[in-house]
């Protein structure tokens, strides 16, 4: 059996988010709104949070 800290997956998804936020950020998408870009930031920091949270997690594969 193979033990997949669930870290991985939750700061893949993190990960994400923060470089969605970052091209928001820069005014790179097709929209510049600030209450989309404060949304996307909150998304993202609790993305992260939810990663630290959930470190010691693991699901078994196969």
């Amino acid at each position: 059996m193979f033990r997949l800290p669930m870290v991985i997956v939750y700061m893949i998804v993190a990960l994400n988010f923060t470089l969605f936020t970052l091209l928001l950020q820069l005014d790179m998408l097709m929209f510049h709104f600030l209450i989309a870009k404060v949304i996307a930031w909150l998304l993202s920091v609790g993305a992260w949070v939810l990663a630290y949270k959930k470190r010691d997690k693991f699901v078994t594969l196969f």
